[in-house]
């Protein structure tokens, strides 16, 4: 079967990436300010309790089931018995948890205060499990995605803008953002049809024991990461919403950021396990040490950007109402390059390999320090306290992975000097960001201007000491000008 390249599927994703970030930056201004710190944390409240349900359907499937199909993709018969085996056990799981979810909002006090809206987004829960979203990307099939991410995206931009006008419109918010995610899962049902054929399939050859070990090890992982990503959002709203508002408005910036440090790796990550699959030493190698260099790349110079900017980017994305938030993006910003190299780690290394126990054991122990912080620090700083048990829970799961990958850091350019070019060059960014501080300009001049100069100083300082990946995407740039010239 032939398979899009490295170069397309990095493209269309950072298409679906600046279309995401264009999503954010339309929307979060707007729906903050309409709908208030108080009711925004209601949904982002029950959100969170939906994202719980969903990680408990799931299981592990999502990521286990983007390497197998990676591994097999090029067989129709393997892979339609692949989704086959995968798609009973999410549906049998999805009924329990459904009926779990409606039973738990009749009896917990806690929640039925907001039956109502996750009620509402209970839908959800159906939806993603039957998308069958993994399919598609352990197929590398990054053109249908990204076509179908966009017209998603744009359709409800329109309906925030028609529907949600005052406070009282978060019923209509939390529906949309139902839209959002299940409209794409119900056109991934529609065009799977296409890549399967049940010719020669039979109940009697499906296989479902075989792949529960590995589903159950890859759950409880990405339980444990779910927990430092929603447990703080659950902690806070007993205490208050607008406490969750307050830290979901940053980290939700920072996460957008993070999703983009880690774009080239979700693009990899199915190229990889197949190189491992074919016992491709060489493109294994290559791949990823580039994967390495664009995650240090991007994440070290978000962090000190966004730390020295963070009130800039508050005032500018959700108003004065939420300065309080300043100093919780401030210490969230170190995420952006302890997550970015516990993803490497973890989904570059330890996943490709099979050894996803080793990365399951990690996150585990980081999941348990994370309630311990946020039960300690919840109550005296709030959402500051949530901030510094997630920094802290990420900063000792990538040390345990560190020690479980360090074999095959060896085989790599992990250690070496040259990647310290990145932090050089932050700083340096860093001091001229910090000058124009000093200047009397409005805060979205500064802002832009702060993001136009660190932008130029800090790939300039690397082309200036030749780092190798920002010299190659500059001469492809000046060839294809050159190219398009002569034509």
């Amino acid at each position: 079967m032939k398979v899009s390249s490295i170069k397309l599927n990095f493209i269309l994703n950072t298409i679906r990436l600046c279309m995401g970030a264009f999503f954010l930056l339309i929307t979060t201004p707007y729906i903050s300010r309409i709908l208030g710190a108080q009711n925004l944390g209601k949904v982002d409240y029950a959100t969170s309790i939906i994202n719980y349900f969903i990680l408990f359907t799931a299981l592990g499937i999502p990521a286990y089931g983007i390497r197998e199909i990676a591994r097999i993709r090029d067989s129709i018969f393997e892979r339609t018995k692949l989704v086959l085996e995968l798609g009973i056990i999410l549906f049998v799981n999805t009924v329990i948890g459904f009926f779990i979810l409606l039973f738990l909002i009749n009896t917990i006090p806690i929640l039925k205060g907001s039956k109502t809206l996750i009620l509402i987004m209970s839908s959800w829960v159906l939806f993603n499990n039957i998308g069958l979203e993994w399919f598609y990307q352990g197929m590398e099939n990054q053109l249908y995605i990204t076509i179908r991410f966009i017209v998603i995206r744009i359709i409800v931009i329109i309906l925030m803008f028609l529907w949600v006008k005052t406070p009282e419109d978060f019923y209509k918010y939390a529906f949309i953002l139902v839209l959002m995610n299940s409209g794409s899962n119900i056109l991934n049902l529609i065009n799977i049809w296409k890549y399967l054929s049940f010719k020669g399939i039979k109940w009697d050859i499906l296989n479902l024991k075989k792949h529960i070990r590995s589903i159950l090890i890859i759950f409880i992982g990405t339980l444990s990461i779910s927990i430092y990503l929603q447990l703080d959002v659950v902690m806070l709203g007993n205490i208050g919403s607008e406490y969750v508002a307050y830290y979901t408005v940053p980290n939700k910036l920072l996460r957008l950021v993070l999703v983009l440090i880690t774009a080239f790796g979700n693009v990899l990550l199915p190229r990889i396990s197949n190189c491992i699959q074919k016992k491709d030493k060489e493109n294994y190698k290559r791949y990823t040490n580039l994967s390495l260099k664009y995650i240090l790349l991007l994440s070290i110079p978000s962090m000190v950007g966004i730390f020295f900017l963070a009130d800039s980017i508050i005032f500018v994305m959700a108003g004065v109402n939420f300065t309080i938030s300043i100093l919780t993006m401030r210490i969230l910003c170190i995420i952006l390059f302890v997550v970015g190299i516990g993803y490497f780690l973890g989904y570059q290394i330890l996943y490709p390999h099979g050894l996803e126990k080793y990365y399951t054991l990690s996150v585990t122990i980081a999941a348990i320090t994370n309630f311990v912080f946020n039960y300690i620090m919840i109550p005296k700083l709030k959402q500051n306290g949530a901030a510094l048990g997630t920094v802290l829970a990420e900063i000792i799961g990538v040390l345990i992975m560190l020690y479980f990958t360090k074999e095959y850091l060896k085989e790599i350019s992990f250690y070496k000097k040259e990647n310290l070019k990145y932090f050089f060059a932050a700083i340096f960014m860093g001091c001229f960001i910090c000058g124009i501080r000093f200047l009397n300009l409005g805060i979205f001049t500064r802002l832009l201007l702060s993001i136009i100069v660190g932008f130029i100083t800090y790939f300039g300082s690397l082309f200036m000491m030749k780092e190798i990946l920002v010299i190659t995407i500059i001469s492809n740039i000046i060839t294809r000008i050159l190219k398009r010239r002569e034509a």
